[in-house]
């Protein structure tokens, strides 16, 4: 049964003494113990527990904010600062116990925190209580995973060994990144991963092929949005209490572990993504660009060939495009770079045999499955020639990119390989994006000046007109004005960008200036 802060102080043995407390705070109920050193242990906490920890995250005043907070959030009843690391507790952590209304306490350095928390566990160990005893036993072997280094992977083998049940876990992008138990096939990743995307962060019962059910949580992250799903056989509503309450902390640990994961990947992500990004806007030199392709792994002098990607849903994850293009034409040979950029994800691959012949070769291999995990949506790839200097990367990045555009087809996967761009639009997206917006910029900055300070419509009184080819009346009903009206408007704006919009030639320039303009 749950003891009382004060009937731990009672017991000499434990070596517990009060820093800062209230008669009734004392009065509350341990059901529960944790040793933690996490910055931010919300995550990793049960109501009415106990909290010991060395305060390594003590770093300031801050600090002591967030550990504190999170602590009353989940209604624990003290915190039992060690003094081993620490040497004295600092008032910054004493106040935020006062603010918070967290009873602080210190312990001998003689009585370790371990067999603190054994006596906790075997005090509540009693009548219905066993088996939520084996469970604080467990998530204690769970968080000592943090430690140790295994790994999500670490995590789940764990929890199979001591509950016998199977389980899984999807990262962001899609891609498989631990399993203990039966491997899922391609179909049921796909099912699940399709199932939950967009399902916010309720967990959900899924049906297998065969038609037994699993259990499915979403992994949120800081940002609020999944950073992988964790599967486990069988239905969750079925089980019992203590089940629920491992499977909350091996979400937590495995959250952790795709988080650093996450990390580590963010930074090349990042460092491929600025040299992209310099790229399309033409201003990196290819001194540099050699300079930061060597950085990161990548043989500037070997044949370069670029992949750009898109899915048609603003909602997929990011995260997902790069995972399906680098699930399609990765390995070896082949080195690849990518990164995302909004909904567009771009890869630099090198390889002696990187053409785009042999890497839709090797797609084909990959096609059925990326199909699956993409459902209903369609995956358009662009890719760009082989390039052998490093002068013509730029080029190929918006080449790629270009094509990607422009890709015609209907099935889930389609590359655009042409060389011949189809339509203005993609024969403009392959100039630099710097030299796209100058070019914008200087034919219609008088319009949006002037409509900036007159509050007036001129730069879409011009799109209109020269959507409709030029005819006044059509024009003028869609803008809701009168002809008259609409001729003085004209002339207004040739005056402006000094052009006749009787001139074809004059119409093209400020016509492809509106297609360059959101």
């Amino acid at each position: 049964m749950p003891v009382r802060v004060a009937d731990l102080l009672e017991r000499p043995d434990l070596g517990l003494s009060v820093v800062w407390a209230t008669p009734e705070l004392l009065e509350l109920s341990v059901e529960g113990a944790y040793i933690l050193d996490l910055p931010s242990p919300g995550h990793f906490l049960a109501a009415n527990n106990l909290v010991l920890t060395s305060a390594l995250w003590a770093q300031g005043p801050e600090s002591a904010e967030v550990f504190i907070s999170e602590l009353a959030g989940k209604k624990a009843p003290a915190v039992v600062v060690g003094r081993i690391v620490i040497g004295e507790i600092p008032d910054y952590v004493e106040d935020a116990c006062r603010r918070w209304g967290v009873a602080l306490l210190t312990v001998s350095k003689t009585v370790s925190f371990k067999s603190i928390a054994q006596f906790i566990e075997s005090s509540v160990a009693t009548g219905e209580w066993p088996e939520i005893s084996r469970s604080i036993g467990f998530d204690r072997k769970l968080l000592d995973t943090l430690a140790s280094g295994p790994g999500a992977q670490g995590a789940l083998r764990l929890f199979h060994q001591e509950f016998a049940v199977g389980c899984w876990v999807l990262e962001s992008g899609g891609a498989l990144t631990a399993v203990v138990g039966a491997e899922p096939s391609i179909d049921w990743r796909a099912a699940v991963w399709n199932r939950m995307l967009g399902a916010g962060r309720s967990a959900a019962v899924v049906p297998d092929e065969e038609g037994r059910p699993s259990s499915v949580w979403p992994i949120i992250g800081d940002g609020d949005h999944p950073v992988g799903f964790l599967v486990c056989s069988g239905d969750h509503r079925e089980w019992p209490a203590d089940l629920e309450r491992v499977i909350r902390t091996l979400i937590a640990v495995v959250r952790v572990e795709l988080e650093l994961a996450n990390y580590r990947r963010s930074t090349e992500l990042e460092q491929v993504g600025e040299l992209v990004t310099m790229l399309i806007d033409d201003t990196v030199s290819p001194g540099e660009a050699s300079a930061r392709l060597r950085l990161l792994g990548v043989d500037p002098s070997r044949p370069l060939i670029v992949v750009a990607a898109t899915i048609d849903d603003r909602d997929y994850p990011p995260l997902a495009v790069l995972g399906a293009v680098t699930a399609l034409v990765g390995g070896d040979p082949h080195t690849l770079l990518g990164t995302q950029r909004d909904a567009e994800a771009t890869v630099v691959i090198s390889g002696d045999d990187a053409t785009p012949e042999r890497l839709i070769e090797l797609a084909d291999r990959h096609t059925e499955a990326q199909s699956m995990m993409l459902g209903s949506r369609r995956l358009r790839l662009g890719v760009s020639e082989q390039i052998t200097s490093i002068d013509q990367l730029a080029h190929a990045v918006t080449t790629a990119r270009a094509r990607m555009l422009s890709v015609t087809g209907t099935g889930p996967i389609t590359w655009g390989t042409g060389s011949t761009p189809p339509s203005h639009e993609a024969l403009l997206s392959m100039l630099p994006e710097r030299v796209r917006g100058s070019f914008a910029q200087s034919l219609l900055a008088p319009l949006t000046e002037y409509d900036e300070r007159h509050g007036s419509d001129f730069v879409l009184t011009l799109r209109v007109f020269l959507d409709s080819g030029g005819a006044w009346q059509q024009a003028a009903g869609l803008l809701h004005v009168h002809v008259n009206t609409l001729r003085y408007r004209i002339g207004r704006i040739e005056a402006l960008t000094d052009r006749d919009l009787s001139s074809m030639k004059d119409r093209v320039d400020l016509y492809l200036a509106l297609s360059l303009t959101p």
